[in-house]
């Protein structure tokens, strides 16, 4: 069973049709072969990231999204990334087990960034599995394709 059809069969109940909310969004528009996860519809008790995105390439990529309106209060949001990041490597134990090649894009979205608060999430970065990622702070309604292009 591929990585998406699994996804789809065992966490039908988080399958959103893309990563919003009332005050910013993340275009995907452009994308082909992918999966949104509403964070919220995962998370248990813990605090979680809005959207998790799961793109098949030759690679698979997944996308942790945490939405922010207004404020960026940089300590909620390592928190809310790093709960998002184990929870998509516990759907790819469990979907994928034998595929290691996987990129992670931890992303926060803002309607404006006040200079402090960009300097701060642009120094943490988010560990997974041993390996450092950056926190990638960009304005809501950048199409995620623009994102993993400045990134490679």
């Amino acid at each position: 069973m591929s990585l998406i059809n699994c996804i789809r069969k065992n966490y039908h109940y988080a399958i959103v049709s893309g990563c919003s909310d009332k005050r910013c969004k993340l275009n995907l528009s452009d994308l082909k072969n992918f999966l949104v996860l509403k964070g919220e519809k995962l998370r248990g008790y813990q605090k979680i990231s809005d959207c998790i995105i799961f793109i098949v390439k030759s690679t698979v990529i997944i996308g942790i999204v945490e939405l922010k309106g207004k404020t960026v209060h940089v300590g909620d949001i390592i928190n809310k990334l790093s709960n998002a990041s184990k929870i998509a490597l516990g759907i790819l134990q469990r979907c994928d087990p034998k595929n290691k090649k996987y990129n992670f894009y931890h992303i926060v979205l803002a309607e404006k960034w006040h200079s402090s608060a960009y300097r701060v999430v642009t120094t943490r970065k988010i560990e997974v599995r041993g390996e450092k990622y950056n926190i990638i702070p960009k304005e809501c309604g950048i199409h995620f394709s623009n994102i993993i292009s400045l990134k490679r």
